[in-house]
């Protein structure tokens, strides 16, 4: 016999919850009628020790498991959901990149007692556990992904001879979600490089400000002379509305200060235009 994840899932309530009674929805509906597990009466459907029992017995019967899979909020991997014959390994299952986070490791960083590096133009995928084991002196932000990836080509950065931990922002595939959690549980200082736009200014802004050391971008003569573009004055007047409200109100001095850049430029300019910047 083959159910759907919903009926699965409402099975595995029964076994967990013993309820007397649950509202006729359709895996309840489906389940009484095909299966004889519980009784419709009107808009709910009531259950008694034989019915929870039976429900039981219809996941064991069937390979499924008996119990949800997973710790805590995590959703389980898909090899723990394929020890179970009768769903799909990707049934029920956390994609496979939903706690990764990329990162570099510069300057000597280390897990677990063991040096850690990045050839360059390269990086790693760890799991945010592992990432909270990484010993480093600085975390850098990086917005965008062929920035981070081509980190080594912007020669203006400056990393101090310090142990730094790059991590990417994230996106669809690398949760966004995943990093900030991973910067947020952390305790050092944090370098953020993000466009010049207003957007990138929220982006460092919202990263936690006792840590946030300093925005990471190109000398403010080479910024004045490069912002101000057609592409550039696009940028800021679409994104100003709706991040003036946040960066008035920053108590952040350099995002506030670069802020006031903007305003006077009324015009940004995108990371990758930076790698040209000496």
């Amino acid at each position: 016999m083959a159910f759907n994840i919903q009926q699965i899932q409402f099975l595995q309530r029964l076994v967990a919850d013993k309820p007397g009674r649950r509202r006729a929805g359709d895996a309840a509906r489906y389940l009484s009628e095909h299966h004889y597990l519980g009784t419709i009466v009107g808009r709910e459907v009531f259950y008694r020790a034989e019915h929870w029992s039976l429900a039981q017995q219809l996941l064991s019967t069937s390979d499924l498991p008996v119990a949800a899979l997973g710790k805590g909020n995590q959703r389980p991997t898909r090899a723990d959901v394929a020890a179970f014959g009768g769903l799909s390994e990707k049934a029920l299952s956390a994609r496979p990149h939903d706690d990764s986070v990329a990162i570099q490791c510069l300057g000597g960083c280390s897990l677990d007692g063991q040096e850690m590096r990045s050839p360059p133009g390269a990086y790693l995928v760890v799991r945010q556990e592992q990432g909270l084991r990484i010993g480093c002196d600085r975390i850098l932000l990086v917005e965008n992904f062929e920035t981070f990836r081509r980190l080594n080509e912007y020669s203006w950065l400056d990393l101090q001879a310090l142990r730094v931990l790059v991590v990417y922002r994230g996106d669809q595939r690398l949760p966004i979600s995943q990093a900030a959690a991973l910067i947020n549980k952390r305790r050092e200082p944090i370098w953020a490089m993000v466009d010049f736009d207003p957007a990138g200014l929220v982006i460092a802004n919202a990263l936690p400000t006792q840590r946030l050391e300093q925005v990471m971008l190109p000398q403010l003569d080479w910024l004045r002379a490069n912002a101000v573009t057609h592409h550039g004055k696009y940028l800021y007047s679409q994104q100003t509305p709706q991040a003036s409200q946040v960066l008035g109100k920053t108590t952040h001095r350099q995002i506030s200060m670069l802020w006031e850049l903007l305003q006077k430029l009324q015009s940004g300019i995108t990371q990758e235009a930076m790698r040209w910047a000496r």
